[in-house]
């Protein structure tokens, strides 16, 4: 607009200079006879400068009206964007269309057309369905303008927003290049009480829920589509949403807390707790090298602190019994040999993270630079009261044969998911130093 703006004074200078020049013989002539001549210069003069204001007047109306259309444009998109997040996809035009016209844009009226798309078809987001896009245009009309450029005078503006979640996570799926992130199958019962599930995979099977096996969560977020067959089913209270952008990892930022050498164990030799008559106490006073051991039946005790497991696993056999306040629990290593989890049949493990520091909100921390082909496996029959998260950021996670949780805050952050047996989750977070999972206002992108 600018450009057009410059080019306009630039003809209208050019065809006032000619103006000046046709006439110059008769003002010198004027000059000569009458010595009022001043006053026709002065005359001519005031013609070039009103016709040169009049012009900025019209071109600072472009602007103004560019400015005015452009948050028409904004407000309408924002609104296109939040009716698609409460699952309206048939009401992102009406909304989008209903709030250009509250901003004095109403489409098909003095020539004024919105246009509303969903997905976008232009900019970065062509294609995607979790964006809406609106176009608003309207000719104008310039007189003085018009004298040297005939137009057409048509000013317009484009805004794109995204869909924002309303209802937070206590799952998230992390892999973008999974086509099955999270798997369902074997009758298994996944209760996510009053939160969603969001899987990062791609592809039709991105979630599966098969073999008799159900979901019941508030909201299913996922890049990827859904399969639900073979008795399979999804309870939502909320919406089932599908090719949506991927969910962002809430402790990305969080760093490895750093470690060196050996207190307890070595590489290839666990600390080791067998069963005892009496209760045994653990320390986050040093490393635990090549893995923690808990044999059967063993009664332990975490005192508050970040525990740094590095290598081998965390072991929990069946029968244990395991508490701790304010307790992280850092799974990391070297090479191909990282410390993973694995909670045996019959533990009952009562955990929570501690609410303030780097680690807040993490009960199991694992090092993102652990190789994927590890599994992290809490087996049947555990009772496990894990208030805070359980972070794996690399490795799967597998639930088999059917877990309980009475914590009213748990949630899972896994590269890969797999439920073969029941699992609870819970997002009653407040106070407890967790991250958010999901919930996002629609914001404007474009």
């Amino acid at each position: 607009m600018v450009g057009l703006a410059m080019s306009v004074c630039k003809r209208l200078y050019r065809r006032a200079k000619a103006w000046a020049q046709r006439f110059r013989p008769a003002t010198d002539r004027l000059a000569r006879q009458d010595r009022g001549s001043v006053a026709v210069t002065t005359a001519l003069t005031l013609v070039i400068v009103i016709a040169m204001v009049s012009l900025g007047v019209e071109v600072a109306s472009l602007f103004l009206k560019h400015r005015q259309m452009q948050s028409a444009a904004d407000n309408a998109a924002l609104a296109g964007a939040m009716a698609l997040a409460a699952s309206s996809t048939s009401g992102v035009t009406t909304e989008a269309k209903a709030v250009a016209a509250q901003n004095g844009f109403t489409s098909g009226v003095n020539s004024v057309s919105v246009t509303v798309n969903n997905p976008p078809l232009s900019g970065n987001l062509v294609g995607n369905a979790g964006a809406v896009e609106v176009l608003i245009s309207q000719p104008q009309t310039l007189p003085l303008a018009g004298l040297t450029y005939k137009g057409p005078w048509t000013v317009g503006a484009r805004a794109v927003a995204t869909v924002g979640n309303n209802a937070s996570s206590c799952a998230l799926e992390l892999d973008t290049s999974s086509t099955t992130g999270v798997q369902i199958s074997n009758g298994a019962v996944v209760n996510l009480n009053q939160c969603g599930l969001s899987a990062n995979a791609i592809g039709g099977t991105a979630v599966s829920v098969i073999g008799g096996a159900t979901l019941n969560a508030s909201t299913v977020v996922v890049s990827g589509a859904v399969n639900v067959s073979n008795g399979g089913a999804i309870n939502v209270t909320g919406s089932i949403k599908t090719a949506q952008p991927a969910t962002a990892d809430p402790y990305s930022s969080v760093q490895i807390p750093t470690s060196s050498g050996c207190k307890y164990g070595s590489a290839g030799h666990p600390l080791t707790l067998a069963w005892a008559s009496s209760t045994q106490t653990l320390k986050p006073d040093g490393v635990y090298c090549g893995g923690l051991v808990m044999g059967n039946g063993a009664q332990v005790v975490m005192t508050p602190g970040v525990y740094i497991i590095k290598g081998g696993a965390f072991t929990l056999g069946g029968g244990i019994t395991l508490t701790g306040t304010g307790v992280t629990i850092v799974l990391t290593g070297s090479g191909s040999d990282y410390a993973n989890v694995d909670i045996g049949n019959g533990a009952t493990v009562t955990l929570s993270a501690p609410t303030t520091g780097t680690t807040a909100g993490l009960v199991f921390f694992q090092d993102p630079n652990a190789p994927h082909t590890e599994t992290n496996d809490f087996e049947g029959g555990t009772q496990l009261t894990l208030t805070g998260a359980l972070y794996f950021p690399s490795q799967s996670v597998t639930y088999s044969n059917g877990t309980s949780s009475s914590s009213p805050c748990t949630q899972l952050v896994a590269w890969r998911m797999v439920f073969k047996g029941g699992a609870s989750f819970n997002s009653n977070c407040a106070n407890t130093g967790v991250g958010t999972i999901g919930a996002s206002s629609s914001k404007l992108v474009e």
